[in-house]
């Protein structure tokens, strides 16, 4: 059981060390900072390291406390339920993503960059359970997630929150490395997130209802039976759909600077718009593409669904989605 959590833990160190150590360490040597520079910003990583595990211990206890009111270990390891760790990772991979934004954001010394990190990190752990929430009430809403991620096990359950997760944590990751400007507060800084967050999930909800709308087979029915096929592409469209939505809330934002938010919130719509637009497109063609002669939704729905079709199609959603960012 300990092999598994240092396995993670590890993961999760290796992954903040590079992008903390090696993002800004590496640039100041770059950019003729010098050794004693370079070591300087060895030292603050260590700080950022530091707090970042901090911050994803609180993660972890806030989901297991408040959201699924559960022993995770006793489900993981004793239990050995594959659902729960699916879902599980998710969330842990979406807190990430939202500490990784931050991290990798403009510095403005140690002792304001800690703040910034316990400030972000915290907002992120408190929208992150709203959307766990949401994808509870709104996006799944015929059934208890919990009692179908912890008591049934439902794979399918567990993949749309994990693709839940995945999409908050890609739409925070890019919130986190924007800028307000220095004449703003961090409070300022926050409610610019908050604002832009809500936004990301209304799209996220509409996102979900067009899928829904645009399947040949009812998401939840499915889902309720355990198909595990269907919940990971539904959960490949909602990573997919969040990535597109990330690029749309990404880059500096001047929140006091005349027709800011007006021409904030129409670029947001816009790129949302063409985001859903392709959703509904690579719906059509990722059969055509990826699986010739093929009817993914027929293989998911099948009498034994078959989880490589669902894998099939998440991926071509994400595929296409990070081509539809790297375009915009």
């Amino acid at each position: 059981m300990k092999s598994k959590h240092v396995t993670f833990f590890t993961g999760v160190a290796v992954l903040l060390f590079q992008t903390a150590v090696f993002g800004e360490a590496e640039l100041e040597m770059k950019t003729g900072g010098g050794f004693s520079a370079y070591l300087t910003s060895l030292a603050h990583s260590v700080f950022y390291i530091t707090e970042a595990f901090v911050l994803f211990y609180l993660a972890k206890v806030a989901y297991a406390k408040l959201y699924r009111k559960v022993d995770l270990n006793a489900e993981l390891f004793t239990r050995d339920n594959l659902a729960a760790a699916v879902s599980t990772c998710g969330y842990y991979f979406g807190i990430l993503l939202a500490l990784g934004g931050v991290i990798t954001g403009p510095s403005n010394g140690l002792s304001q960059d800690i703040a910034s990190i316990g400030l972000y990190g915290l907002l992120s752990i408190a929208l992150m359970l709203v959307a766990s929430i949401m994808c509870e009430h709104i996006l799944l809403p015929q059934f208890n997630n919990t009692k179908e991620v912890i008591e049934d096990r439902n794979l399918g359950t567990a993949f749309v929150e994990a693709g839940v997760y995945t999409a908050n944590g890609l739409i925070l990751f890019r919130t986190g490395q924007g800028s307000t400007g220095a004449e703003s507060s961090q409070w300022e800084q926050v409610f610019v997130t908050v604002v832009f967050w809500i936004l990301a999930q209304i799209a996220l909800i509409i996102a979900g209802r067009i899928y829904d709308k645009i399947t040949p087979h009812k998401i939840h029915d499915e889902i309720e039976r355990d198909n595990a096929a269907v919940g990971l592409a539904y959960g490949g469209a909602l990573v997919g759909m969040g990535n597109i939505v990330s690029a749309a809330v990404s880059g500096d934002f001047y929140p006091n600077e005349p027709g800011a938010w007006s021409a904030a919130i129409s670029t947001f719509a816009i790129d949302t718009i063409f985001g859903m637009i392709m959703l509904i497109i690579i719906h059509r063609v990722t059969d055509i593409v990826l699986a010739p002669n093929v009817s993914l939704a027929a293989e998911q729905t099948q009498e034994k669904p078959s989880v490589g079709a669902g894998l099939l199609e998440a991926f071509g959603y994400i595929g296409a989605s990070m081509l539809v960012v790297w375009s915009l």
